[in-house]
């Protein structure tokens, strides 16, 4: 009996490993590779159906052997914004590290309070609702630099140049 229950649980967690899917993209002239599990977030350019480039950025949702799901998960529902893509209609693509969008995050909250204080403490005949306002603009203009200087909707690698996809 428990030689059967073992072998059962064996056998569902192979299974269930081999459901993970992850999609490569890799340049064998550059000796690099972009590996993107379910979860993560992407930037993906494709050929639409009618042939034109679309550009969608959101979370992977589905992989399997020929298309990408990608939408907004939500704790209690459907995942909203979901599009499936084919896997031979993408034509570019760029990871985005959760490392990059939490490093903006405190840049642009550091830059807020980081004048805040220094406002306060050299401010003498600033009010406190002048200190607030020029800290929140402070932190506007960050949050406004690091969305121009590093762009969440851009393509950072191309199919052309070399690039190609596969499933693992």
């Amino acid at each position: 009996m428990r030689v059967c229950l073992t072998i059962l649980i064996l056998f569902i967690s192979l299974c269930a490993q081999s459901q993970k899917r992850v999609l490569v993209f890799y340049n064998q002239d550059k000796a690099e590779a972009i590996q993107v599990t379910k979860g993560g977030l992407v930037v993906l350019m494709y050929q639409g159906y009618l042939k034109q480039m679309e550009l969608e950025s959101n979370y992977v949702l589905d992989i399997n052997d020929s298309t990408v799901t990608i939408g907004k998960p939500r704790l209690f529902s459907e995942p909203v914004n979901k599009k499936k893509i084919r896997i031979e209609d993408i034509r570019g693509f760029r990871k985005v590290s959760a490392g990059s969008m939490l490093l903006k995050t405190a840049l642009t909250v550091g830059a807020t309070l980081g004048t805040y204080y220094t406002i306060r403490n050299n401010g003498d005949n600033l009010t406190s609702t002048q200190q607030l306002l020029y800290s929140t603009g402070a932190g506007l203009v960050t949050n406004l630099s690091l969305k121009l200087i590093f762009p969440d909707n851009k393509i950072k690698h191309q199919m052309k140049h070399g690039w190609k996809v596969m499933l693992r």
